[in-house]
């Protein structure tokens, strides 16, 4: 009987939510407290009327949702001051019209949910709101002035206080396009069209922001392909590694990179720590047209070693490596390998370093495919 019941809160009772961990309880406490305190601070120095005592629970219920849902859509600007303020006013509206007062605080409810749903701005303690002005209008009227300075109170407040916690950031916007004009624009798994019309589909509000849909379900797929495939960089990587030195002539780093089919080099230091990469790409920003002659006596005049002590080009590795690096642990699962590819600026080439930072092997985008292959043809040789 005990398991039964437990079992029954925990599939209709119980939401089925991870928990916070302890920081964020305690985030969420301190920025409730703090923001109620500098709400009635605002209230203070702009009084907002007699009124002010019956408006304090709605506020409070938008403090839950401000300081302890930062992120969801039902706590952002518009959201906040659109719910309550059309919420006020919906329910002025129908207390002065609506006789008597049991349905006039009905009707205020359903109106409310129905035109702040249309303008995207549900925010719960609005039905509190209009309820609250329903009933002022016919018993001892508040001024809609109030509502809208609890509103602006509510705002200061949450401005200031999600922002100023660590980890937290207010307000949640949808994040800007792309620029076409960057060499390599950030890559998502999921884009804001493809929300759209999932939400669309699934025709529901979800108390959730597009950022957090995106990372939940990176996270999950991340997790779930972790779970299949166990195996971490040190067992897919190529550890029979070539690189070069910062004073690797550049005709040498060439030679070895074309001798070899490489896509790119790591570049060390004299205790093999990783200090840069070299590509390609690297060689050809140095290449410098000269119309009279064809491409390749172009980079020819780049490789080609300068016999004097003054050069007007780049004569080594180390002054036309990238150093800006992503790389991988020999304990990173494969799972994360695609992420930091991805985020790589030469995403042909991963380098790979033990605990000690040294460099024991590279990753490139063909040992990943391989990687894949052979776990789905393991996969399909045990069916």
């Amino acid at each position: 009987m005990k398991k039964s019941l437990h079992q029954f809160s925990l599939r209709y009772l119980i939401a089925d939510a991870a928990p916070l961990s302890r920081r964020e309880r305690w985030s969420s406490a301190l920025a409730g407290f703090l923001g109620m305190l500098l709400m009635q601070a605002v209230l203070t120095v702009v009084p907002a009327g007699p009124g002010l005592s019956y408006l304090l629970a709605p506020l409070g219920a938008s403090a839950v949702i401000l300081f302890a849902l930062p992120h969801s859509p039902l706590a952002q600007p518009w959201s906040l001051i659109g719910g309550l303020l059309i919420s006020a006013i919906i329910g002025a509206l129908c207390g002065a019209w609506i006789q008597p007062t049991f349905l006039a605080v009905a009707v205020a409810l359903g109106l409310a949910i129905w035109v702040t749903a249309l303008l995207r701005c549900i925010h719960p303690p609005g039905g509190a709101m209009a309820v609250v002005f329903a009933l002022a209008a016919q018993q001892h009227p508040v001024s809609l002035l109030t509502a809208g300075l609890n509103a602006l109170a509510a705002l200061v407040a949450v401005l200031a206080i999600n922002n100023l916690l660590p980890g937290r950031r207010y307000p949640q916007c949808i994040p800007a396009a792309s620029s076409p004009k960057k060499a390599h624009p950030p890559r998502s798994s999921i884009r804001h069209e493809d929300l759209q019309h999932a939400l669309e589909k699934l025709d529901t509000y979800l108390d959730v922001s597009e950022d957090d849909l995106v990372r939940i379900y990176d996270l999950a797929t991340a997790h779930a392909h972790q779970r299949h495939d166990k195996r971490c960089s040190a067992d897919i990587m190529s550890s029979e590694v070539l690189s070069v030195e910062f004073g690797t002539e550049l005709n040498e780093a060439w030679a070895l990179m074309k001798e070899h089919h490489l896509h790119g080099l790591p570049v060390v230091d004299a205790g093999q720590r990783v200090i840069g990469v070299l590509t390609m790409e690297n060689f050809l920003r140095h290449v410098h047209a000269d119309p009279g002659q064809g491409i390749g006596d172009n980079i020819r005049r780049l490789l080609r070693p300068t016999p004097s002590a003054y050069s007007d080009k780049p004569e080594v590795v180390g002054q036309i490596m990238s150093q800006r690096l992503v790389l991988a642990k020999t304990d990173t699962p494969v799972s994360e390998i695609v992420g930091l590819l991805t985020a790589n600026e030469h995403p042909a080439i991963l380098p790979v370093i033990d605990h000690r930072q040294r460099l024991v092997g590279v990753l490139t985008q063909t040992d990943l495919l391989a990687a894949i292959y052979q776990r789905h043809a393991a996969a399909a040789a045990r069916v």
